[in-house]
C-alpha cells in the first residue's frame, strides 16, 4: 500500500479525487484510507496528527505524538536505505483525519519483513490515535483487513499494548501472545495535594530511608538539583552526560540498551520537544549534582499532564549511595508541584519500582502472522524462544552477563541487527 498525502488544505484537495486512496465504508460513511511513507508527507500531517493527539481520550499516546514520531524520523529515516520505512496509516472522514497509526516496515532478513510500530524499540507504548466520535473497534478491523492485503509484509509485531486501549480491542484473537503479562508501574498522582502531606503519608520506615539516603550525599558535597526543558540552556550538554553516564552503566551491568549506544540517539533526544510550544508539555531533563557534577540524571517526557520515566542514568561511583533514589525523590516532587497527574516508569519489569508506585498498567504482546514464514517467526521465536531466553539471560548476574554481551557483540555486528534472531528462528524449523 503507498498512497500519498494530500496535501495541507484536505478539504480543497479532496474534491479532486484520488485514486491512490483506498475507500472504506462504515455505517454509510465513505472514509479514505492513506499509507504516508516519506519525511514530508509527515510534516505536511502536522496540524491534523496534533489535533487528534487532543481528541483521543486514551491516556498513554505520547509515543504516537507527532512530536516523539516526527522527530526520530528526521534522524532515523534514511532515504537510500530500505532496512526501515515509515507507514503511518491515516484515515480520513471527509476533511477530518480520524485514525492515525504510526508504524514502520523492519526488514530483519531478506526473506521477512515486519510492520512495527514507528520509532520501534525506543516507544514505550503501542497504540493510536483516533477520535472517539468517528472511530471505533470495527473501523479498526477493516484498516487491519487491509493492511493484511499488503503482500510485502510477512507479520505484524507490537508489544506493550495497553489492555485497556482501543488497539486491543482490535486486535483480540488476532495472532498469538506471549503467555506471561506485561505492566508498567505507575505514581497515580491525582488525590495528591501537595508534596509535604504526601510525603508525610509514607511508611515511617520508608521516610527514614529516604532522609538516609539525602544526608549521606549532602556529607559528601553540595547536593543541588535542576531541572532542564527542552532547548534551555545546558540541555544538550547534559544530553550527552546522561547517554554517557547511562551506556557506562549498561556495560558494567551487562544489560541490554543497543540503542543507547547508537550516535543517533543523542541527535534525535537533542532535538526532541525543542518544537512543541504550547503549555507545559514536552521533553525535561533532571540533573542530580554533587560539586557540580552529575551523579543522577532522568530523560522524561511531560503529555497531557503525563510524566514518563524514560531514561535514568547515575554515576557508578556514587552507586552505593543510591544516587537515583534520591534522584527519583527529587523529580516527584517536581512532577507534584508542576501538576502531573501521573508518574509513569514504562514498562521495565524492575522489582524497586513497587516502593515509588500505587498503581500498575496491564499489557499485552500481539504477533500476527500474514504469511507462512511471518507465522514461524511469530510462533516459534517471538511468542516461544524469545521470551525465555531474555528471562533467562536476566537470571544471570551482572558479571555474567557483560560477559556474554561483549562475546556475542561482535558476531551480532557481523550478521547486522537481527542477524541473531534470525538463526534462531532457522532451528526452529521443523
Amino acid at each position: 500500500m503507498t498512497v500519498a498525502i494530500r496535501g495541507r488544505d484536505r478539504a480543497a484537495v479532496a474534491s479532486a479525487g484520488h485514486s491512490r486512496s483506498i475507500p472504506l465504508v462504515r455505517h454509510g460513511r465513505h472514509l479514505e484510507l492513506e499509507c504516508l511513507e516519506t519525511l514530508d508527507e509527515l510534516e505536511a500531517l502536522r496540524d491534523a496528527w496534533q489535533g487528534l493527539e487532543e481528541r483521543c481520550p486514551e491516556p498513554f499516546g505520547y509515543f504516537q505524538s507527532f512530536d516523539w514520531c516526527l522527530s526520530w524520523c528526521r534522524v532515523f529515516l534514511a532515504p537510500e536505505k530500505t532496512e526501515v520505512r515509515a507507514r503511518v496509516y491515516v484515515l480520513w472522514d471527509g476533511a477530518e483525519c480520524v485514525m492515525i497509526w504510526p508504524m514502520m516496515t523492519r526488514r530483519i532478513s531478506p526473506a521477512i519483513t515486519l510492520l512495527v510500530p514507528l520509532t520501534a524499540p525506543m516507544n514505550q507504548y503501542s497504540t493510536l490515535l483516533y477520535d472517539p466520535a468517528r472511530f471505533d473497534r470495527d473501523a479498526g478491523r477493516a484498516v487491519l483487513d487491509e493492511i493484511r492485503r499488503d503482500r510485502g509484509l510477512d507479520a505484524v509485531c507490537l508489544d506493550h499494548v495497553p489492555q485497556l486501549a482501543l488497539l486491543a480491542a482490535i486486535l483480540e484473537g488476532q495472532g498469538v501472545s506471549p503467555e506471561e503479562g506485561q505492566q508498567s508501574s505507575i505514581l497515580d498522582l491525582s488525590a495528591i495535594t501537595d508534596w509535604e502531606s504526601h510525603h508525610r503519608a509514607l511508611p515511617k520506615k520508608q521516610r527514614l530511608q529516604r532522609n538516609s539516603r539525602r544526608n549521606r550525599l549532602e556529607k559528601l558535597g553540595a547536593l543541588d538539583y535542576r531541572v532542564y526543558p527542552a532547548g534551555s540552556a545546558g540541555y544538550a550538554d547534559n544530553i550527552d552526560r546522561c547517554i554517557a553516564l547511562k551506556q557506562a552503566w549498561l556495560r558494567e551491568t551487562g544489560r541490554l540498551g543497543r540503542d543507547v549506544f547508537d550516535p543517533r540517539f543523542a541527535a534525535f533526544l537533542r532535538d526532541l520537544g525543542t518544537r512543541v510550544n504550547e503549555g507545559d508539555d514536552g521533553v525535561y531533563l533532571h540533573a542530580l549534582t554533587l560539586d557540580g557534577s552529575p551523579i543522577a540524571m532522568e530523560i522524561g517526557m511531560r503529555f497531557r499532564d503525563d510524566y514518563y520515566c524514560f531514561l535514568g542514568a547515575i554515576d557508578l561511583a556514587y552507586q552505593k549511595h543510591s544516587p537515583g533514589k534520591v534522584q527519583m525523590e527529587s523529580a516527584q516532587r517536581w512532577a507534584i508541584e508542576t501538576g502531573i497527574r501521573r508518574f509513569d516508569f514504562l514498562n521495565d519489569p524492575s522489582a524497586y519500582k513497587s516502593s515509588w508506585t500505587n498503581a500498575t498498567e496491564p499489557l499485552t504482546a500481539f504477533y500476527v502472522p500474514l504469511t507462512s514464514l511471518g507465522r514461524l517467526y511469530c510462533h516459534h521465536w517471538m511468542a516461544g524462544l524469545r521470551p525465555h531466553m531474555r528471562s533467562i539471560y536476566h537470571r544471570f548476574g551482572a558479571q555474567i552477563r557483560a560477559r556474554l554481551l561483549s562475546a556475542v557483540g561482535p558476531v551480532q555486528r557481523l550478521l547486522g541487527r537481527h542477524g541473531g534472531s534470525m538463526g534462531l528462528v532457522l532451528c526452529c524449523m521443523p
